[in-house]
């Protein structure tokens, strides 16, 4: 090998060591701090819940908090009674815990949906919504919706 080759070597060695700096990582992750402290908790903004003669459709719209969308998760908690029970169910009682898709965003709202099928009409659906974004979590009150006779 050539003395020019080594040095030319060397000098991209050294390049890549200073091009790996953390500096970088520092500045990136007191970026991320400083826009994470802005980021207040999710705000259900409206109920989407529709029912037909066997299909329930469970939707709900949440403002993201100031939050990006991407960071928004959701998660349906139900359970399916043949008939009115004597007492609202609580949240402990719910026995259906799922994740909902995105349906539908914008800057600063989240819509989700989950669907199911094969209910009898007259049937009693109790739930409730547990939305997060990246730094909070929040709950909805236990809802019903009953599936169209």
């Amino acid at each position: 090998m050539k003395v020019s080759e080594v040095l030319i070597f060397i000098l991209f060695a050294l390049a890549f060591l200073f091009m790996t700096s953390c500096k970088k990582d520092e500045l990136f992750d007191k970026d991320v701090k400083e826009n994470v402290s802005h980021i207040s908790k999710p705000t259900m903004d409206k109920y989407l819940v529709t029912t037909t003669f066997y299909d329930v459709n469970l939707g709900v719209r949440f403002a993201n908090g100031g939050d990006s969308w991407e960071n928004m998760k959701c998660k349906v908690h139900w359970r399916k009674y043949s008939s009115k029970p004597t007492q609202t169910p609580k949240k402990s009682d719910m026995n259906n815990h799922e994740s909902m898709r995105i349906y539908a965003t914008t800057k600063s709202k989240t819509t989700f949906m989950k669907s199911h099928s094969g209910f009898s009409g007259g049937n009693y659906i109790y739930y409730y919504f547990e939305c997060e974004n990246s730094k909070y979590s929040t709950e909805t009150d236990v809802k019903y919706c009953i599936v169209k006779r």
